[in-house]
């Protein structure tokens, strides 16, 4: 039995699946496979799908657009699987799904994880620090410690030690350890059973049995384990005894204590009553070793709760970062601090929206946003931006902050020409039902800026502050009337590599800001040499029309326009400029081009 929890923008869920596969997304179920729908707007229709495999879990990404995070860092990108231990956690859009197993601990057929280390293969190495030769052989069974005596020799008690590492190691992975703990009360102390229980909502539920069967134990002692916090061991011989000890001749119980030294789980075992040839007692000896069991269970618990709350922390940090920044932000928080910082800013606005907006409808814009959105946020993430957040039709997303990266400004131009490049075929899917395409402004600008946690105690939202920030939405907002987009500044453009295309456009006065602003176009795509070309062209053109010579100004964009260049707003924009100036021979000239806050 599988237990999910999922957890995400809408309520939580918790359910428990027997068997076979199981699928998730924002849609409703389809063919006859059962469905966990997602309230969450960047999971998509199908999203998911899990299938038990008997030892793990097989997880397929059956999105056509959207990744699948896996616990582990892995990445599922459409149409891939893997396998997931359990317990393990994937992510999908801003959801997270939690599998573990929900065993039956009276089932008597459940089966039992061998553990590493008791009998491996003859073709398999046990840990070790050395080679020593010693008594016992690779692949023999452990020798029990009431065989021992009081005084075992250094080859048995290495023996029994490294059996308790091997105990321990298993915490680090799964709940595994659980079982290993429990079949070394029997096969290590040399009791005939082993169990651990953890408390439940004021209920002991044994976690664990070894071997197999009816969970029996004796909730007295359990509960005066409980009492003292600690170790406790009875032999009862054939005393007259409660039912639950009925052929019970000696039990030791052992206390899990958390962090907190509360008693949160028991390790207990017990000997059947036997011939008198039989060792009748629990020793010393046996009861300590099971109080070192107890202290590697209370420990293998206690990681798994920091675990989860690192992924508690991982989840919140994901709806602002990267999955990979995520984890660096979980370990470190101190990144998050306020500080200034010179970072690249992105702002994007979708073209037209009211006029779109109408035509589709409250539901289909939505419906339409979402896939706008996504595509913006997987490519932003893809090369490790921020976004800080969704404004209306538009989002804003920053690079180098909280985590350092050199190549800031260059990220943030791939991830939006990335977008841009893809845009299209998204806006051909909404052609119909939008009546015209759908476009997107952006503006970039690297700057200093102040960046922490721009929201407030009850709500986090971490971001920037400053004039960086103004500028990158002038920029964004001085692509509806140039014509062009990604529109970015010049202090992004001269730290860019060699291979992007980018042609200056001029000076730029925009509302909040004394001086013009050097703008560049970045091409979206490799340029080629007709592109160059005109570009040259272009940029000759602007300096004259700079220096006050229009009449070449008018001739060389006449020339460019009539070479292919007629829909280029930027070359008519100027040419209309130019034109202007020679007729009036102004006296004074601002060759920057003033551009108004539109809303």
């Amino acid at each position: 039995m599988l237990r999910i929890t999922v957890r995400g923008e809408g309520p939580g869920q918790q359910l428990d699946h027997p068997a076979g596969p199981l699928e998730f997304g924002r849609g409703p179920a389809r063919d006859d496979v059962p469905r966990v729908q997602l309230v969450d707007a960047y999971a998509s229709r199908d999203h998911v799908r899990v299938e038990f495999t008997g030892a793990a879990l097989r997880v397929l990404n059956i999105s056509h657009t959207s990744p699948v995070l896996i616990e582990d860092g892995a990445t599922l990108a459409p149409g891939e699987h893997a396998e997931m231990a359990l317990p393990g956690t994937f992510r999908a859009g801003n959801s997270i799904a939690r599998f573990e197993w929900l065993p039956d601990p009276v089932a008597a057929e459940a089966p039992v994880e061998p553990v590493a280390g008791f009998a491996p293969p003859d073709d398999t190495p046990g840990p070790h620090i050395e080679v020593v030769e010693a008594p016992a052989a690779v692949g023999a069974e452990p020798v029990s410690l009431g065989a021992l005596g009081s005084a075992p020799d250094a080859e048995k008690l290495a023996h029994w030690f490294e059996t308790l590492v091997l105990v321990q190691q298993a915490a680090a992975s799964s709940r595994a350890f659980l079982d290993a703990t429990a079949e070394a009360v029997v096969k290590l102390v040399g009791l005939d059973r082993g169990l651990v229980l953890l408390r439940d909502d004021g209920h002991w539920v044994p976690r664990a049995i070894f071997p197999p069967g009816r969970p029996q134990f004796s909730s007295t002692i359990v509960s005066e384990v409980a009492r003292r916090k600690q170790t406790v061991y009875r032999n009862f011989g054939t005393e007259s005894l409660s039912l639950s000890l009925v052929g019970v001749d000696t039990v030791v119980a052992a206390p899990i204590l958390d962090a907190s030294h509360e008693v949160t789980g028991v390790v207990y075992g017990a000997r059947e009553l036997k011939p008198a040839s039989e060792p009748p007692r629990v020793t010393r000896l046996e009861a300590l070793v099971v109080q070192v069991l107890a202290a590697a269970v209370g420990a293998g618990l206690e990681r798994q709760q920091q675990e989860a709350r690192a992924v508690r922390s991982q989840v919140q940090f994901e709806q602002f970062f990267s999955p990979e920044l995520a984890r660096e932000l979980a370990a470190d928080a101190s990144l998050l601090e306020g500080r200034e910082r010179e970072v690249t800013l992105l702002f994007t606005d979708v073209r037209n929206f009211s006029r779109i907006s109408e035509r589709l409808g409250a539901q289909r814009t939505f419906a339409m946003m979402q896939d706008v959105m996504e595509l913006q946020s997987l490519r932003i993430r893809e090369e490790d931006g921020v976004v800080v957040d969704y404004i209306g039709d538009g989002l804003l997303a920053m690079w180098n902050a909280p985590a350092e990266q050199p190549d800031h400004p260059a990220r943030a131009c791939r991830a939006a020409v990335a977008f841009l490049s893809d845009l299209p075929a998204l806006s051909a899917r909404w052609a119909a039902e939008a009546g015209e395409p759908i476009r997107l402004g952006a503006g970039i600008h690297t700057g200093i800026a102040l960046v922490g946690n721009t929201g407030s105690r009850v709500k986090f939202k971490y971001g920037p502050m400053g004039s960086a920030v103004n500028l990158a939405s002038r920029l964004e907002n001085a692509t509806k009337y140039l014509g062009v987009s990604p529109l970015i500044s010049r202090a992004t453009r001269d730290r860019l590599p060699a291979g992007f295309g980018t042609r200056r456009l001029g000076g730029l006065r925009v509302q909040g800001f004394a001086d013009p602003i050097d703008v560049f176009e970045l091409y979206p795509g490799e340029p080629d040499a007709p592109w160059r070309a005109r570009r040259d062209e272009f940029e000759r053109a602007l300096q004259w029309f700079e220096a006050r010579q229009w009449a070449d100004a008018c001739q060389s964009l006449a020339t460019l326009l009539s070479h292919g260049g007629e829909y280029d707003v930027p070359s008519l924009q100027l040419l209309a400029r130019s034109v202007e100036c020679l007729r009036s021979q102004p006296d004074s000239f601002d060759p920057a081009l003033a551009i108004a806050k539109q809303t």
